[in-house]
């Protein structure tokens, strides 16, 4: 009887008989995450010992795990099969199993990252595309409308909900999910139109559209603060009995300028996404805006200074000396100094990203910052 019982179980859900926890008993006091990009999460080759090596040897008590987009998914996702990355593996679950648990034997947290680009879909249907003020299409961003009410905020939606209910991952966060210039078709002037009862865009005296309007940061970051207020509904709607609720986080844009304010031209007000999710993923990539490292402390004191909760805060140290397409890194040296510098001011919680671009030297270069006491014996 006992085994017919199980058997019913696994055919109901077929991966809970193979998908290990994804959070610490305790969730550790200081967050000390790496993120691994979706190209390691879904290769089949990706030597998962060697990885978990370097993180026991640099402390780190978490991992960002990108499940990838909702058109090109690391699990076999029933409502969309034509998804997988490779169908019959949940790499998720691979990864997780993988990096889940520390040296001394404690769980990792682990998190999932959900990109929020659909170049495949807009190639398919342009019609769901953004659009700029000269009526051409973006590449890979859908527009506010279609984010608002369509079918791809719909399916984001479903996603993140159905990471939550298959996996229980600490946190979800979203990425690449940007309002900024591709806001501009027929279907977002409606939108517009209908959310603030404004009947055109903010013109200026020669008549064309104030791309930057700060009418238009707000509605775009009350567009994207919906889109995650049902994500986190939907989280919520799944929660199983007496488990630890889901994090949702949202990945942010900084303005080195106005450092406090986030960057609401493209949806990233800080204090507007704050009422939706539980955390924003603020990302000090630093080097490409040709700051010096100094000024990832002046990041978090600004953030500090401005009243923000620095509990709801987590600063990621991007790696990319060029833009974000580049190959080019940052030196471990910075890196190390750049980590450092991210847990001040109150934030407790410190990421570094991509894992591709972590040499032997990057972690070495972190455990000096995040396990200091570990001995040149278990240096990589």
């Amino acid at each position: 009887m006992v085994a017919v019982l199980v058997l019913a179980v696994v055919l109901a859900r077929p991966w809970e008989a193979s998908v290990p926890p994804m959070r610490a008993a305790v969730p550790p006091e200081d967050l000390r995450s790496v993120s691994v990009d979706f190209g390691i999460v879904a290769d089949p080759d990706t030597d998962w010992s060697s990885i978990d090596q370097h993180l026991d040897r640099a402390g780190v008590n978490a991992v960002e795990l990108n499940a990838g987009r909702v058109e090109y998914t690391a699990f076999d996702w029933d409502d969309h099969p034509d998804a997988a990355a490779e169908p019959g593996t949940d790499h998720l679950a691979v990864a997780a199993r993988a990096l889940g648990q520390g040296p001394d034997g404690a769980r990792r947290d682990v998190g999932l990252i959900v990109d929020a680009y659909v170049p495949r879909w807009l190639e398919q249907d342009p019609s769901l595309a953004g659009r700029s003020p000269d009526g051409q299409p973006a590449e890979y961003q859908a527009s506010a409308s279609a984010l608002a009410k369509g079918p791809v905020g719909d399916r984001l939606v479903d996603y993140v909900v159905e990471l939550g209910r298959r996996y229980e991952p600490a946190q979800i966060s979203v990425t690449e999910l940007f309002l900024d210039r591709y806001t501009f078709g027929d279907d977002d002037l409606a939108l517009y139109r209908e959310m603030t009862g404004a009947q055109d865009w903010p013109r200026d005296e020669s008549g064309a559209v104030e791309e930057d309007a700060p009418a238009l940061g707000s509605w775009r970051s009350d567009v994207l603060a919906g889109l995650l207020t049902r994500m986190r509904t939907g989280l919520d709607e799944v929660q199983r009995g007496d488990t630890a609720r889901v994090a949702l986080s949202m990945e942010v844009r900084v303005d080195w300028d106005d450092l406090a304010r986030g960057v609401p031209s493209s949806g990233h007000d800080y204090e507007v996404l704050l009422t939706a999710v539980d955390r924003l993923t603020v990302w000090a990539y630093f080097q490409p805006s040709g700051r010096d490292v100094s000024s990832v402390e002046a990041l978090t004191a600004a953030l500090a200074g401005a009243g923000f909760d620095m509990s709801r805060i987590t600063v990621s140290v991007g790696l990319w000396a060029g833009s974000s397409a580049s190959t080019a890194r940052i030196s471990p040296e910075v890196m190390a100094r750049a980590a450092t510098l991210a847990a001040t001011n109150g934030v407790r919680a410190v990421n570094v990203t991509p894992l591709s671009f972590m040499t032997d030297e990057h972690w070495s270069a972190l455990a000096s910052v995040w396990h200091p006491d570990a001995g040149e014996d278990e240096t990589p």
